[in-house]
């Protein structure tokens, strides 16, 4: 017996896509509202391993049939957003961002957008959130199950297994989420969060609900199970936060309240769930899909066209949008191509594989092209470039390696066969950007530096601060060559300590609650005090060394990046001084706790010195990101080569000459 239509289901699909777009827009209201993407998962894994199984069970099954069925009820509605969203990227972004999105394009033709994203957090590569296309990363992982289960369906009805296929598929279940528990322990956040095999229990949650022999429940037992389905899907939406590790047993509550909502609804009109039967409730059900689509990208690119946070009134307003582009969708795209005939199905899938097809030539276009930089004119692409060429000019030999350096391996102003240095410059990323400052200081001097970074990698000799687990072991080993190089260094005058300080007490680091570009759930956050470790490693070095030792403090980061921004606005020929400073609330919230905790620690090492970048950068109203015009900033965070060289000679020289 099929499945049949269900009000209940459109309604839980309701309950999900509205605590997406809730978690998405307003997300200190529905801080679990990611786990929307969840009850989507159990709901498919239900829906579709019960079209398979009853396939399979009347011999009806059609693997042509089943594909065309997926393409008609997916493909329509996923084309046309793919490419309303490429012609808006190619009129609203800026090369770099461009070049991201048409690889996003491209693996979401393929419907690998979720493999793109888990491996693409490169440490200056432009944050997968501000990417238009990054909520299809769901979609990766649906299709990719689509591929497999029927598969592995069709092995559990062979006759030698098929009695043990519920205890089967249930083992299954048990390893995906056994898979994601040790990824995430493992610190293999991204894989487990966006990866099919730390997500594929999910949609065996109603899967198995499917394959199990039909057993209908009784009123009270409907009442009782649609009751606490409800509740814990309720618990996780209002109850988790981005703050948490997840996917794994943190996502079981909502998993389970859906499968358990779903169960209710087998041959029962349960009073509990009689919210999800309600018309505008099963309404917003039916059109889930394409506002699932339509959400994400106009609220992202609304705030890369606005190149500022957006307000909750814009918030609201692109929400209504959605829904209207949704209805639209829905009525003129989805529906249409919904029904139509079965027969000869492999040859009905040739126009939407060509619909793919354009999806990913388009994608890859803007990628090989590097973002069209030819339709800028030449001082929006002088402005653009910024991002790539006002960087420290030894970064890709100092800063783009796994591991470490030799101490001949970045020097300034040194011969090549020389061991030693005058200057030492420890950090990461913010290090490395401030190098060509230090390098032109000591340069006056007559003096050699050799820079020491590694990304994502703070100057700390002990393990207080919880680091990335890939990141682990090349911390531990640049830590251990610059010890190792400061103690057998007699010429050494000076070490700098320059990092993202903010990162390493509150990450993750996109603290703006105001955007949509919030970091995906999974990538654990802490808040550690900074002042111990900054205090064990000035011991440190003290022990090893009679060098000088100069703390940077934080360089504010931005809500915008400034090259981009300015790109644009000579683009689309706006007002430039916006892109010159943003309001200061946010960058300060981020960036005085850290100042406080190395106050600090400084505070028992009266002989160290410290400067503080927010004094030059920040008032109470505003922080800069430019001076006479001309841009001091590579991305939102990061100093450029020739703000370095501006700015950082003048702070070392107040640092140094400084009592505290």
């Amino acid at each position: 017996m099929g499945i049949g239509y269900r009000r209940d289901i459109d309604g839980l699909r309701a309950v999900a896509v509205l605590g997406i777009l809730g978690y998405h827009a307003f997300p200190a209201l529905v801080p679990g509202g990611f786990v929307g993407v969840d009850v989507f998962f159990v709901i498919s894994g239900f829906l579709i391993t019960g079209i398979i199984a009853e396939g399979r069970q009347g011999g009806t099954f059609s693997w042509g049939g089943f594909y065309l069925r997926r393409a008609r009820r997916i493909l329509p509605a996923l084309i046309a957003v793919c490419l309303a969203v490429a012609a808006a990227a190619a009129w609203i972004e800026m090369p770099r961002q461009l070049t991201v999105t048409g690889g996003a394009l491209g693996a979401s033709a393929l419907f690998a957008a979720n493999i793109l994203f888990a491996r693409s957090a490169g440490y200056f590569a432009p944050s997968a959130q501000e990417s238009p296309l990054l909520h299809l990363w769901s979609l990766g992982v649906e299709e990719q199950f689509y591929l497999l289960w029927p598969l592995l369906i069709a092995v559990l009805f062979l006759k030698p297994i098929r009695y043990a296929r519920l205890w089967l598929a249930g083992a299954l279940l048990l390893l995906s989420l056994a898979t994601a528990e040790r990824m995430l322990l493992g610190g293999a956040d991204n894989g487990a969060f966006f990866g099919l095999p730390a997500r594929a229990w999910e949609f065996l949650c109603g899967g198995l609900l499917a394959l199990a022999p039909r057993r209908d429940p009784s009123p009270r037992a409907a009442d009782l199970a649609a009751a606490a389905g409800l509740v814990l899907i309720g618990a996780s939406l209002f109850g988790l936060n981005d703050r948490m590790p997840f996917p794994g047993l943190t996502a079981l509550p909502a998993c389970l309240g859906t499968a358990l909502a779903l169960w209710a609804g087998r041959g029962q009109t349960p009073a509990a769930s009689a919210p999800l039967r309600a018309k505008p409730v099963v309404a917003v059900g039916q059109i889930s899909y394409s506002l699932y689509l339509w959400h994400w990208p106009l609220l992202v690119m609304a705030a890369g066209l606005a190149q500022r946070p957006l307000g909750a009134g814009a918030r609201a307003g692109l929400l209504v949008l959605s829904f209207g582009l949704a209805l639209v969708t829905w009525r003129f795209i989805e529906q249409p191509f919904r029904r139509g005939p079965m027969e000869r199905p492999w040859p009905r899938l040739l126009p939407y594989a060509a619909g793919l097809a354009v999806v990913f030539a388009s994608g890859l276009a803007l990628f090989l092209t590097h973002g069209l930089p030819g339709r800028l004119p030449p001082a929006a692409r002088e402005a653009a470039a910024i991002e790539t060429k006002d960087i420290n000019p030894a970064r890709n030999v100092c800063f783009g390696h796994p591991g470490p350096l030799p101490p001949t391996g970045c020097r300034f102003g040194a011969a090549a066969d020389a061991k030693d240095y005058d200057v030492l410059v420890w950090g990461d990323s913010h290090g490395d950007a401030v190098t060509p400052g230090v390098a032109a200081w000591a340069g006056r001097r007559g003096w050699s530096v050799r820079e020491a970074t590694q990304g994502g990698c703070p100057p700390f000799t002990d393990r207080r601060i919880p680091l990335l687990r890939f990141l682990e072991k090349a911390c531990r080993a640049t830590t251990a060559q610059v010890m190792a190089e400061i103690a057998a260094n007699p010429k050494l005058k000076l070490v700098v300590l320059a990092a993202r300080w903010p990162l390493y007490r509150d990450a993750p680091p996109f603290y703006d609650t105001n955007s949509p570009r919030v970091g995906a759930p999974g990538l654990r956050a802490h808040v550690s005090d900074l002042s111990p470790s900054m205090s064990d490693t000035l011991s440190t070095i003290a022990g090893a060394t009679r060098a000088q030792v100069l703390v940077i403090g934080p360089v504010p980061e931005l809500t915008l990046i400034p090259p981009q921004c300015l790109a644009q606005q000579r683009y689309l020929h706006g007002d430039e001084t916006r892109c010159f400073s943003v309001p200061a609330a946010l960058p300060l919230a981020r960036l005085r706790p850290a100042e406080a905790e190395i106050r600090r620690a400084l505070a028992a090492h009266p002989g160290v010195r410290a400067v503080f970048p927010s004094a030059d950068l920040c008032t109470d109203r505003t922080c800069i990101s430019a001076l006479d015009g001309r841009l001091i900033y590579f991305d939102d965070d990061h100093l450029s080569a020739s703000g370095a060289r501006r700015l950082v000679p003048g702070w070392m020289d107040r640092g140094l000459e400084s009592s505290r």
